[in-house]
């Protein structure tokens, strides 16, 4: 299982609503989450078979962005 941390544009309950339609249709994807109250809107991805670049397709695909969280 890979786990991959992005900063994301993810802002609201709405949002994760839309981001919730696509993610429910990726078997891979085992856990996920978005951390509204961090600045930085911190979205975690536990999965299966997806890469890094695959998540940030999806995200985008619903019209928000993330990119590598840099440590």
């Amino acid at each position: 299982m890979n786990v991959f941390i992005f900063v994301s544009n993810i802002e609201s309950v709405e949002d994760l609503s839309q981001l919730k339609k696509v993610f429910d249709k990726q078997i891979e994807i085992q856990n996920w989450s978005v951390d509204l109250t961090d600045e930085e809107r911190v979205l975690r991805v536990e999965t299966d078979g997806l890469e890094r670049c695959e998540i940030i397709t999806l995200v985008r695909s619903c019209g928000y962005d993330c990119y590598k969280m840099d440590w």
